[in-house]
């Protein structure tokens, strides 16, 4: 049978409990706003029962252990919609800046700096000798030139600002992943029992992986290796082990074997280097690198194709028509291979193919009187330079044997084509059916090869009066303006089907849908975050209400086992009175 001491240890073992359920709850409430705390309960059971010949008598209570009420399954939940959320804001804030870059409002943009050049050559086809209307096409030209490159320098400025971003990323990964690993060998160290009660510890370690899972699409496997093993956190990312239990593997971000960008390598404990650039396919570094590598990269290639387009088609037009004076000498704005075939661009190093065909040369004398037209026949399987006394397939020999006395054609220290006239003769071009002056560069409107370096010939610059808005040296000659004035409403893009405003409206097009879709997509995954968010936080969040209640209650618990042994107390003193 209980003696009365008995009941007197079930009083003592009600405070106790009550006291211990109390600390928790005011540990919760001070933690209300801490990040990534998760409210804790104490575990509380029955003593261990007395046996006796009258039955079971009860011993009291007593506390197990104190609990954190996490729900895993939720915080995994938390963590992938964390992922996906953040992927699509980067893409998002990314966008906005990409499309700040083509801001085509009051015409300002690239979309008004093309229309305001044809505009400037029309403006010329109607007036080819006036000195103004020269001086605007080359004021225009300069202004579309420098939209151009304004576009791709800001593309590429975020490219580069990407680029920062994924070395300051793989960093940032590194230290949570050290920390984490860390961790991981203190919650193991603290819950070498039979219990898991480093809740601390564990709050921070969830804290941490959920800030890992917002930078990358990681993978965490929190498994046993048998039933008689505590189970100990993998994360992988890309399919590599970045944390194996309290051990931990870095990652780096590195410009290896001539890369323009940064790749990210995961490095094994031996120091070997696996390029998993690639398998990171979501979370904030996930869309830093498709951005980087797709989708500006995408862009830049439109912005390319464009200036490219412009280039060639102007500068084709521009190299067979002639100015109000001739050359005495002129040089070609493109390096060549002289001895590749003039075919074949990637062997010449040329941007444009030369053809089967021919351009026609003008020669004038000192008193501007016509000595004739001489046609250079050009072959496709021609090169420029001569490359014995038998070939005769050069360029230059066969040039210089037709012009002979009036201009001859060399390679100038620069490497480029150039021609130079003589016995006081000038020289101006009247046709091309070959594309050999737009290919070297000599009489072109452009200079530059793509949106990089896109430009207006120097030579123009100088003297406007080359601009060539004719086919011959007549002052009231027009034909060429109108020629290029019309490059802007022919299809010379994409296999000759759009027009180059078509291909850019389509390219602001796509700009701005990919935009909206990534705004909707981010909108939603930003909706399930915050439902998982509000579940995670009703079901391992602090609630002031639910705390007081449970202090009341502990406190009235706390009041009635006081009161249970202040009556145990007067018992025990009226046994001692009856002694």
């Amino acid at each position: 049978m209980p003696t009365i001491f008995d009941a007197l240890n079930i009083g003592v073992s009600g405070l106790y409990v009550s006291k211990a359920a109390v600390n928790v709850i005011g540990n919760n409430v001070a933690n209300v706003n801490t990040p990534g705390y998760s409210k804790e309960r104490v575990d509380i059971l029955p003593s261990m029962p007395m046996l006796s010949y009258a039955g079971v008598f009860g011993t009291g209570a007593k506390i197990t252990q104190v609990i954190s009420l996490r729900n895993t399954l939720i915080d995994k939940r938390v963590r992938t919609a964390n992922q996906e959320m953040s992927y699509y804001q980067k893409l998002n804030s990314t966008l906005d800046e990409i499309q700040s870059v083509f801001n085509e409002e009051n015409g300002v943009g690239l979309k008004g700096a093309m229309e305001e050049f044809f505009n400037a050559w029309h403006a010329l086809s109607l007036n080819p000798d006036l000195e103004t209307a020269r001086q605007q096409v080359i004021e225009k030209g300069l202004t579309l030139s420098k939209a151009i490159k304004d576009a791709n320098f800001s593309l590429n400025q975020i490219r580069n600002n990407l680029d920062d971003q994924v070395q300051s990323t793989v960093i940032e990964i590194n230290s949570i992943s050290k920390r984490i690993a860390q961790l991981n060998y203190e919650i193991k160290k603290a819950e070498l029992g039979d219990k898991d009660h480093a809740n601390t510890l564990r709050d921070e370690r969830s804290v941490l992986l959920e800030k890992l899972s917002t930078l990358a699409n990681v993978t965490i496997l929190d498994n046993a290796p048998d039933k008689n093993t505590k189970s100990e956190m993998t994360i992988l990312l890309g399919g590599m082990p970045i944390v194996s239990g309290k051990d931990y593997n870095e990652i780096s971000a590195e410009k290896l074997k001539g890369s323009q960008y940064y790749k990210v390598y995961f490095v094994d404990p031996s120091g070997s280097k696996t390029d998993i650039t690639n398998r990171i396919k979501n979370g904030t570094l996930g869309a830093t690198i498709y951005l980087r590598d797709k989708v500006i990269q995408k862009y830049q290639e439109k912005i390319d194709d464009i200036a490219k387009t412009l280039i060639q088609e102007i500068n084709k037009i521009h190299s067979q028509g002639a100015g109000l004076t001739a050359y005495s000498q002129v040089e070609g704005v493109y390096t060549a291979d002289p001895y590749a075939s003039l075919s074949i661009p990637k062997a010449t190093g040329l941007d444009m193919a030369v053809k089967t065909g021919s351009f026609k040369v003008k020669v004038i004398d000192s008193q501007n009187n016509e000595v004739g037209v001489f046609t250079i026949p050009v072959n496709g399987d021609d090169h420029i330079q001569q490359k014995d006394t038998t070939d005769e397939h050069s360029i230059i020999k066969r040039f210089n044997n037709i012009m002979q006395g009036y201009a001859q054609m060399s390679i100038s220290p620069a490497g480029n084509v150039q021609i130079k006239a003589e016995n006081g003769y000038k020289f101006a071009f009247t046709y091309d059916s070959s594309n050999f002056l737009a290919a070297v560069g000599i009489n072109t409107f452009f200079t530059g090869h793509d949106s990089s370096d896109i430009n207006i010939n120097r030579v123009l610059q100088n003297d406007p009066s080359k601009i060539a808005a004719g086919k011959t040296l007549d002052p009231g000659d027009s034909s060429n303006a109108e020629a290029i004035a019309q490059v802007q409403l022919s299809k010379v893009m994409v296999n000759n089907t759009q027009t180059i405003d078509e291909y850019y409206n389509a390219f602001l097009g796509t700009i701005g849908s990919t935009k909206q879709r990534y705004d909707e997509i981010y909108k939603a995954k930003q909706a399930i975050y915050q439902q998982l968010k509000t579940t995670q936080q009703s079901q391992e969040g602090v609630s002031l209400d639910e705390e007081a209640a449970n202090l009341i209650k502990f406190q009235r618990v706390y009041q009635a086992n006081a009161h249970f042994i202040s009556i145990v107390d007067k018992m025990t003193e009226t046994l001692i009175n009856m002694v």
